[in-house]
């Protein structure tokens, strides 16, 4: 197995880890909800408020996807190494 695999096996282990701590999920899903109540909670005339608010939620949810994206990376790596280990 090459230096690489290892690597994304263990990166996507570390996600793995982060994505199932119980203190992550609490902490994605507070930061969330409180950013969706702020958004829900401005006027009408807070456009450029409600802007910022918008695009803050979809980098919370870029961010879970780049942690997904490395999770399901080190989980191919691993079951390619399985393959190739197969005898």
């Amino acid at each position: 197995m090459g230096k690489k695999n290892k690597g994304e096996i263990q990166r996507g282990q570390d996600a793995s880890r982060l994505i199932n701590d119980p203190l992550y999920k609490e902490a994605f899903d507070t930061t969330k909800e409180h950013l969706i109540t702020m958004l829900l909670e401005t006027k009408i005339s807070e456009e450029v408020e409600r802007d910022r608010i918008y695009i803050t939620i979809k980098s919370l949810g870029l961010v879970d996807q780049h942690i997904q994206s490395i999770l399901e990376t080190g989980q191919l790596a691993e079951k390619g190494q399985e393959f190739y280990n197969y005898d």
